[in-house]
């Protein structure tokens, strides 16, 4: 039975609890190739320019997001974790073969279900005795379980699910990692050069969104209309995150991600309060 259908009595913990080794990893690369993992069309795997700035044709942004949801767990937890970001399928086979893995995790967007089924059988040859969870947005296929090879089918907010298999508090503060909003940018094919603070950062507030709408995965995936989960609930909390990074990245703007930041009122506004008493530029 995979963990997406138990219910709560039956909520399955590792039997090592916060000693279990975690490698947390992205989808293998090369991305956007015609081959037998998926094609050019359907899986760039690029924010902007498949979305955002499509329709700007050579004058788009391109760039590579971080994988968020596996850095914001292994912040969130006490026990040993590895996150693997954009290997290759040669990096992913080493790690597994060089290191011995209580817990496997993937996350993966859906049209990337073919490489997630590879990494599962890919995990089952080359480390039999770890564990296989998969989550993110491949986990709202329906009747994924029965398409992929994965102990536990893991959907909506990772973070407490996480904490709770490995016996911790599910319920505790979260801790925001640093993150750099993009990489590997490039406009009309020249590379931008990376420089330190250059880049905003990633504040990610919260997940899901209370509207509900009919035709979001956003909506669906984390529990339906009406249900969200915020990380942090007050404007005093973000800022003393946000203060943090621009101290760690060298950082004066950032990136919120987050599918309604300013229903919450409240909280916006009292960022913005302490934004303008610590003499913050805002727009």
């Amino acid at each position: 039975m995979h963990a997406a259908q138990k219910t709560a009595d039956e909520f399955p913990t590792h039997p090592k609890g916060k000693r279990a080794r975690i490698l947390l990893t992205s989808v293998f690369g090369p991305y956007a190739q015609d081959d037998e993992f998926g094609s050019r069309s359907i899986n760039p795997m690029e924010l902007y320019h498949n979305q955002v700035t499509r329709a700007q044709g050579s004058f788009s942004l391109r760039m590579f997001h971080r994988s968020w949801g596996i850095m914001l767990i292994q912040a969130n937890i006490s026990a040993p974790c590895t996150v693997l970001d954009f290997p290759t399928r040669p990096d992913f086979a080493r790690e597994l073969k060089q290191h011995q893995y209580d817990v496997v995790g993937i996350t993966s967007i859906i049209v990337n279900l073919a490489k997630v089924r590879e990494m599962c059988r890919m995990i089952r040859s080359l480390s039999p005795n770890s564990t296989i969870v998969v989550g993110g947005h491949v986990a709202a296929i329906p009747g994924v379980e029965h398409m992929i090879d994965a102990d536990h089918i893991v959907r909506g907010e990772g973070v407490s699910w996480m904490r709770r298999y490995l016996g911790e508090d599910e319920k505790a503060p979260v801790r925001h990692p640093a993150i750099v909003s993009g990489m590997r940018t490039r406009i009309m094919g020249i590379r931008v050069p990376d420089r330190k603070g250059s880049t905003a950062a990633t504040i990610i507030p919260s997940v899901g969104c209370p509207m509900g709408c009919n035709f979001c995965t956003t909506s669906a995936f984390f529990g339906g209309k009406g249900k969200f989960v915020n990380f942090f609930e007050t404007g005093d909390e973000l800022y003393d995150v946000m203060c943090r990074m621009e101290k760690d990245l060298k950082v004066r703007s950032f990136f919120v991600m987050d599918e309604n930041f300013l229903l919450h009122r409240e909280r916006a506004m009292r960022l913005l309060e302490r934004m303008k008493q610590g003499h913050k530029s805002w727009s």
